[in-house]
């Protein structure tokens, strides 16, 4: 064998170390994968959303698993790396999530591998403690840095503001704030000792120190708020606001956040449930923005490139043909056997007792985006007549599944109601009860789901006297009568925008104890086979013009007046 010179020597170590060099050098993809209002379903479901008649069977976590884990396995051989991150909102919602308080899919999201989440305002729904027992289980880290304690003035313990996960020598910092308006959607025992910081300051001090302390080379942002439901009118009215204006109205979305917090490479917004099938790519910052549809029917999957010399995104690809959200049909995504078989067995402890049929509606009862719905009829009927109220309202955020015409079980009636509210009988005079609903129907405001009533609105009129007819029972309401009303102890507690009904004196307030969704189980045992109709319970008129008599006996109305039941 003939001896090679030094100068073949040298020439050999230097290709190979160029070889390696450029290896280093090499860009790779970073598989984000990423979910959001996820409210514990990762059970198989069907998909009736898409198709009612022959709806697809999803797979729920098991078929998460089903895509997740073969990329995961190919990750050393290609060079690549991943990040599996959620935006709150994980368990409330499904038996297994609630009724487990979360643990199932605590569990779950261990199995999953998740990075990183950020707390939902649904997360506190069974209080603070409860949550700090959900983080404590998590091999993931909870992330946060907008709840503060208030005795200490720092991030609440069980958090951290962010943390710094490092891939392909590329130093990620992950940080992320929860809604502000956490304080008004929960009762204030679940987050007692706590403070909400506005989204904005918060996150920019926390993305200086991971640039500039921390020395990051990346940052993810977990966002429980959502991003516009239509992304150019959305982004018409982010080119309208400044961001003094989003400081003082003390409340910023997603994309405003995009936009206001400078160095956020990668957001993940939550809360809306509604779904982004390509991300929205801020102009200014150039942040790019994803979210997920809400309750475990699709995987968020974005394919980032980053180039490995300057250590930042030089691009990003799409799953799927434009669309970065993955429909988790079980026949395209063939579940995880392991996860499958953990999830089936939590399903048949917590699953069992309300496989019940309880009734049977001939049609389909389905929600609306605003004003009359049969299923908004059916709960706040069932409020009312169970309480014998005069009339009952409850906000439309409280009502969160459509149940298809057949039978009805149990837990259909959980998957409408799954927050676990109590019904609350209050007295009130006319004239107050006209202000809460004139309160629902300001601005752009989609009013409430009544029942005993029938109301008639004029918004081009200004806000707090668009109201030109209300009647209780088929009778206009009286300004000084006292009425019988029946809501949620939710609504009780000023939560959804109604910080009115705090005023209400405790004498006139009767705490009945009554579970809502028991309530509607018992009206429907009772009322079956259901057949809800509309029935003009709200009416939005143009050109109604309120009687001037009938309107004048409310302008010295008595907020709130008492009499014996």
């Amino acid at each position: 064998m003939p001896k090679l010179s030094i100068c073949t020597l040298l020439l050999i170590l230097s290709f190979c170390l160029l070889s390696m060099a450029a290896e280093d050098a090499r860009d790779f993809t970073l598989h984000v994968f990423f979910s959001n209002d996820v409210h514990g379903g990762i059970v198989q479901q069907s998909a009736e959303f898409l198709n009612p008649e022959f709806p697809p069977d999803l797979g729920g976590g098991a078929s998460v698993m089903g895509i997740v884990k073969p990329v995961r396995e190919k990750l050393q051989e290609t060079g690549d790396a991943s990040l599996f991150i959620d935006s709150g909102d994980i368990f409330q919602g499904t038996l297994v999530g609630t009724l487990s308080k979360g643990r199932v899919m605590i569990e779950y999201m261990n199995m999953a591998g998740y990075d990183a989440c950020v707390p939902g305002n649904h997360d506190f729904d069974l209080g603070a403690d409860n949550l700090q027992e959900l983080i404590a289980a998590s091999d993931f880290a909870w992330v946060c840095c907008n709840i503060v304690d208030k005795k200490t003035g720092e991030i609440w313990s069980p958090l951290k503001p962010y943390v710094i996960k490092e891939v392909n020598g590329v130093r990620i910092g992950i940080t992320g704030t929860t809604t502000i308006g956490t304080e008004q959607m929960s009762f204030p025992e679940n987050i007692k000792g706590l403070d909400f910081l506005p989204e904005i300051p918060a996150l920019q001090k926390t993305v200086n120190i991971l640039r500039q302390s921390e020395k990051v080379d990346l940052v993810v942002a977990l966002v429980h708020t959502g991003l516009p439901y239509d992304r150019r009118e959305g982004y018409r009215e982010l080119l309208n606001t400044t961001y003094e204006e989003v400081l003082e109205r003390n409340y910023a979305n997603a994309m405003e956040i995009a936009h206001f917090v400078g160095g956020i490479d990668i957001l993940l917004g939550g809360h809306l449930h509604r779904g982004y099938q390509e991300p929205w790519v801020d102009p200014i910052n150039h942040t790019i923005c994803i979210q997920n549809y809400g309750n475990g029917g699709n995987l968020g999957w974005l394919k980032v490139h980053i180039e490995r010399n300057t250590r930042s995104i030089s691009g990003y690809d799409l799953p799927a043909d434009q669309n970065t959200l993955l429909l988790l049909q079980q026949d395209e995504f063939w579940p995880d056997s392991a996860v499958a078989e953990y999830i089936q067995g939590q399903q048949l402890i917590y699953e069992k007792e309300f496989r019940e049929v309880i009734g049977e509606s001939k049609s389909t009862l389905s929600r609306s985006s605003f004003g009359e719905s049969p299923m908004y009829n059916l709960v706040t009927d069932a409020m009312r007549v169970r309480v014998k109220a005069d009339f009952s309202f409850t906000n439309y955020g409280g009502v969160r599944a459509d149940i298809k015409a057949g039978p009805i079980t149990r837990e259909d009636i959980f998957r409408v109601l799954p927050f676990g509210n109590q019904i609350v009988e209050f007295q009130a005079s006319g004239g107050f009860l006209k202000s809460i609903i004139e309160e629902k129907i300001k601005g752009n405001r989609r009013g409430l789901a009544i029942s005993g009533g029938t109301i008639v609105y004029n918004t081009t009129r200004p806000d707090g006297d668009r109201i030109a007819e209300f009647l209780i029972n088929g009778q206009p309401l009286l300004a000084d009568q006292t009425y019988w009303v029946a809501t949620t102890d939710y609504l009780m507690e000023g939560n959804s925008g109604m910080p009115m009904l705090r005023d209400i004196p405790d004498e006139a307030v009767a705490y009945t104890g009554i579970l809502l969704r028991e309530a509607v189980i018992e009206y429907v045992q009772q009322n079956s086979p259901l057949q809800i109709e509309l029935q003009g319970r709200w009416d939005k008129d143009e050109g109604a013009q309120p009687d001037p008599e009938w309107r004048k006996q409310f302008e010295k109305a008595d907020r709130v007046s008492l009499q014996e039941k």
